[in-house]
């Protein structure tokens, strides 16, 4: 029971009150009171204590109790109350509950019939009387019995629209015919935080969109929307518009990134044949050095200029050879290697550069089932990538730390630059983008393709204080006895 109905009651007692006779006022003022009060008793603690079914049928043994006496009373079928007996029916009906209906309108028909026929030879009037009432109480059930099942139909299918709403994953904005907002749904608050009713869709998504352009994209602050503008209409005539967006960021990204992947697919097909044609002078550039410097024993006045011509040959060599590892960073083969022997390799490769800094190395004992030629192509570029960074510092110092944790390999660089500008960070892994006069920008950009080309992570971190860490993540890493 709501308090509108408890209201109805406290009404029609007093209007009872006011129209009954004088003589009966005595006898019913004190029935009316009581069953005030427990109708407010059952509203106000009922529904918390009592089961449902128990709640009901006593709130309509209250009803009908007040009502038969009220009728009793004041003149059985001649009373002018007799019309109350059918509103117990009529509330019950409102419900849409079609069994506890047909028992009210029951208990509400054998009220009239004993009003009507106390009387041991009821009159025909009597009887004209007793079907029109009957027939009244029919009528009026059937009413709001359809009345309660169109609501019910009206309440359920505006569930259906409401949850469809809620459940849309796109935003939808609901306008009137001069493109002012009336509504939206949820998501569309998510996307667009300024939406305020009566507010031009202009004014909230920065720019102008006309009726006639259906469809387009847009940007709102740092993402990208599509979106959808159709009419509202009620047969030929436009009721409003339907503004229906998404945020399509990653979508764009995503073919933003295959392009790229295409791009460099294209680029690499070609760098592989050019870096072959590259390599093959480099190899006799370097064998001719060797040459000369055993037949002519390292002479003192040709010794600076072999050395130039071989550390520029070497260096162009680890140019192209990253390179190819960016253009085309296939997986490759695997094999077995100690991560302590590599990491030697790499240091007596150029002693002369690493010795710069003091490096200090922790790397497990082992041996690992991986691709060489990349893990070497990861650990040199990020090595020498910190010993540039170092060599900025007051005392140059470069700490390296490789482990297993559980199914990867976690290899840790950390320098005592002076730390990665933030102005720098976002195109850190750009390919040819480098803050170094000598650099070729490619060390860091041949480490992230070939990371994300074997499912791994790459993360940074460089403090306000100076100072920075790279740690690679490389899954699937078989160790080997």
């Amino acid at each position: 029971m709501s308090v509108f109905p408890l209201g109805i009651r406290f009404f029609l007692v007093l209007v009872s009150l006011f129209f009954l006779p004088p003589e009966y006022r005595f006898y019913l003022i004190p029935g009316a009171g009581v069953y005030l009060l427990l109708q407010a008793l059952l509203f106000l603690f009922g529904a918390r204590y009592l089961r449902e079914a128990v709640f009901f049928w006593l709130g309509r043994a209250l009803d009908f109790g007040f009502i038969l006496g009220l009728i009793g009373l004041t003149g059985g079928a001649e009373s002018p109350f007799i019309f109350f007996i059918f509103l117990p029916s009529l509330e019950t009906a409102f419900s849409g509950n079609r069994l506890r209906t047909d028992l009210t309108s029951l208990v509400a028909l054998l009220g009239l019939f004993y009003f009507f026929f106390r009387s041991e030879h009821p009159g025909l009037r009597h009887w004209l009387q007793f079907f029109v009432y009957v027939g009244a109480l029919g009528v009026t059930g059937f009413l709001a019995l359809k009345l309660s099942s169109l609501r019910s139909e009206l309440s359920r299918q505006e569930d259906i629209r409401r949850n469809l709403l809620d459940s849309l994953s796109a935003g939808l904005v609901f306008l009137d015919r001069n493109m002012r907002i009336l509504s939206w749904n949820p998501r569309a608050r998510e996307i667009l935080p300024g939406l305020e009713k009566g507010v031009p869709l202009s004014r909230v998504v920065g720019s102008e969109i006309r009726p006639n352009s259906s469809r387009g994209e847009m940007r709102q602050g740092g993402i990208i929307l599509g979106y959808s503008l159709f009419p509202i209409r009620r047969n030929s005539e436009i009721l409003g518009w339907g503004f229906l967006f998404q945020d399509i960021t990653e979508v764009r990204e995503k073919e933003e990134k295959l392009r790229e992947a295409q791009r460099l697919a294209s680029l690499g097909s070609m760098a592989a044949g050019l870096i072959h044609e590259i390599k093959n002078p480099l190899a006799t550039i370097s064998g001719g050095i060797e040459f000369l410097r055993e037949r002519l024993g390292n002479p003192p006045d040709l010794a600076p200029i072999l050395e130039v011509i071989s550390r520029e040959s070497e260096r162009l060599n680890r140019l192209v050879t990253n390179f190819l590892f960016f253009a085309r960073p296939e997986r490759g083969e695997t094999e077995i290697f100690s991560p302590r022997e590599l990491m030697e390799e790499i240091l007596k490769a150029d002693p002369a550069f690493f010795s710069r800094v003091r490096l200090e190395r922790d790397l497990p004992p082992g041996r690992v089932r991986a691709n060489r030629e990349q893990w070497r192509q990861i650990w040199e570029n990020l090595l020498r990538n910190a010993v540039e960074a170092a060599l900025e510092g007051p005392s140059p110092r470069v700490k390296v730390r490789g482990f297993f944790e559980d199914h990867y390999f976690v290899f840790r660089v950390e320098d005592s630059g002076p730390g990665i500008p933030e102005e720098v960070r976002s195109r850190l892994f750009d390919p040819f983008f480098t803050t170094k006069a000598r650099g070729t920008g490619l060390g860091l950009a041949v480490v992230y393709r070939i990371v994300e080309n074997l499912k791994g992570e790459l993360k940074y971190f460089s403090g306000p204080e100076g100072g920075t860490v790279f740690e690679v993540r490389i899954p699937g890493v078989k160790v080997e006895s």
